[in-house]
């Protein structure tokens, strides 16, 4: 069961999601934090025009004014300016805790969790009680695969403010990881508790029912995700491969086709019958695959190829 669940990740690419703070990744970037604020500043001369006309609605540029003016280029998606007046702000207050929080979570999204880290531990120097400091010092261990340390600063996070759901979700990934499935249920039903209308949640209980061998239960949560995101694809496969476990192969083949186009629906449900032995089924839909594109379906043709030469050899 567990080789083939390891397998089943390795053809299909099954995920988890983490949330609206994006994909959880290493940084391939070495900058320092004065290597980012240098390349910034030579940005910001081809921002000009556009600083100027945001400064003329704040006359006196104090901290709270280079704050604000951060805030509204975050909520464009403008990170690079967003950096440059956080930073000036914490050149006027470098003590003040909300600007060094708000830092913190620019790095992350800019993908840098080593200048995000010290940015929380600069916060939780003076301030130990702050919980969403602990809940991106949590974000960035994670990141920098430190999972250990990760669930450490999650648990600090939830054990001063419960309702921080998005601690949860990250304790649940990282307990899959560790194939503590148990563990890791209970904290997605956690952060579904607080946040009712986010499908990524539902897509991550239903994988760890899914891992643990619920696969009824793992159906209901992917449905449930799909109620909220009518198309979101990765919920789609996810759903497929439980159906699939359950032999409802129709179904889990209408799934994959929701989770893609019909040719790459009859390639996964081949892969899927190929690891269980299933050779003459596979054929059939490999066949299939090959017919809706062919020359496309590469990876189709030699696992047609393998599948054939399985019927050969195997046992009648």
């Amino acid at each position: 069961m567990k080789n083939s669940v390891k397998k089943l990740f390795l053809c299909l690419l099954l995920f988890l999601m983490v949330g609206p703070w994006g994909c959880a990744k290493r940084s391939p970037q070495q900058d320092t934090l004065k290597e980012y604020r240098k390349m910034m500043e030579r940005q910001k001369t081809a921002m000009a025009r556009e600083e100027e006309e945001a400064s003329k609605k704040v006359p006196e540029m104090t901290a709270a004014g280079h704050e604000r003016l951060g805030d509204q280029h975050l909520s464009r998606g403008n990170l690079d300016m967003a950096f440059l007046q956080y930073d000036k702000a914490l050149r006027l207050e470098p003590n003040q805790v909300r600007l060094r929080y708000k830092m913190g979570r620019l790095f992350l999204e800019k993908g840098l969790p080593e200048e995000a880290k010290k940015e929380f531990e600069e916060v939780l120097k003076d301030n130990p009680s702050y919980a969403l400091a602990y809940e991106g010092l949590g974000r960035a261990y994670f990141n920098t695969g430190a999972f250990n340390d990760a669930e450490k600063s999650f648990h600090k996070a939830v054990q001063l403010d419960s309702n921080l759901w998005q601690a949860y979700n990250f304790m649940g990934i990282i307990y899959d990881r560790q194939n503590q499935f148990e563990e890791a249920v209970a904290q997605y039903k956690t952060a579904i508790s607080l946040q009712p209308n986010m499908p990524s949640l539902y897509n991550n209980l239903g994988m760890s029912l899914f891992l643990k061998g619920d696969y009824d239960k793992a159906v209901k949560a992917f449905i449930e995700g799909l109620r909220i995101e009518k198309s979101d694809k990765k919920i789609y496969n996810n759903l497929a491969l439980a159906l699939y476990k359950m032999e409802r192969y129709q179904e889990a083949l209408e799934a994959f086709k929701k989770g893609g186009d019909e040719a790459s629906a009859y390639f996964n449900l081949g892969c899927l019958y190929m690891m269980e032995e299933k050779y003459n089924d596979a054929i059939g839909a490999f066949e299939k695959a090959i017919d809706l594109k062919p020359g496309f379906y590469i990876k189709a043709y030699e696992n047609l190829k393998k599948a054939r030469a399985a019927t050969k050899t195997t046992p009648k």
